[in-house]
């Protein structure tokens, strides 16, 4: 998993600086990214082309440092990678010989329910990147074993006994499992909600997108 600076922003402005700072930068984004990024084709072209797509796009973003142009005090990072996209799409459906410019009006999806796809790599973008954090801070604190048993039972309600035989695996009871278990959710849930903050203007957006992410990730209540 590609290790972030202090903030996906400044990660976002190097990858239009100096070549070597722009290689490792867009490099680490990409990384992040690119299963959004193919989701987003995915959902609108064959799977061959999708693959050609998402080449392509990330191509052209690396030599025009696309990304560098975004502007954290303006919407959100991922309304305007999304922009980027469609974009992107809309020049490889242009002919290559009508000299067509698509305006941002032109660029509306026919079918935006596949922008969920996209949103939903998004969002799981952020999620990798939160645990990371939380991972890291855990075995700072010696703990990197709870993390871990932890971890895994995030993704579906644990079953019978299986909190009963991580807590005997760790040497604890079960009802301080249970509470660790709940204070992992919860940091999972401010920490994602901090990674989304870090690519939003203002609160209103940060709002915004929280929402979209919620919807996308079943709530994360």
């Amino acid at each position: 998993m590609a290790q972030f600076p202090s903030t996906q922003w400044s990660l976002i402005r190097q990858s239009g600086g100096t070549p070597s700072a722009r290689y490792q930068a867009f490099g680490e984004l990409a990384t992040a990214y690119r299963d959004a990024i193919l989701a987003f084709f995915r959902a609108r072209l064959d799977a061959s082309a999708a693959q050609d797509a998402t080449q392509s796009f990330l191509a052209q973003s690396y030599e025009h440092a696309w990304w560098s142009r975004a502007d954290a005090n303006a919407g959100s990072f991922r309304g305007f990678l999304l922009l980027l996209l469609r974009r992107h799409l809309g020049h490889l459906r242009a002919k290559p010989d009508d000299g067509a410019v698509l305006d941002d009006a032109e660029l509306a999806d026919p079918a935006p329910a596949a922008d969920q796809h996209f949103d939903a790599r998004f969002a799981l973008a952020l999620t990798a990147r939160a645990v990371d954090v939380l991972r890291a801070d855990y075995r700072k604190r010696d703990r990197a074993a709870l993390f871990e048993q932890l971890l895994a039972t995030l993704g579906s309600p644990p079953e019978h006994g299986e909190l009963q035989r991580i807590a005997a695996a760790l040497g604890m009871a079960a009802n301080t499992l249970t509470v660790e278990l709940a204070r992992l959710r919860k940091r999972l849930r401010e920490q994602v909600r901090a990674q989304l903050k870090q690519l939003c203007a203002d609160q209103a957006t940060l709002d915004s997108e929280w929402a979209i992410l919620q919807r996308v990730l079943g709530g994360f209540d």
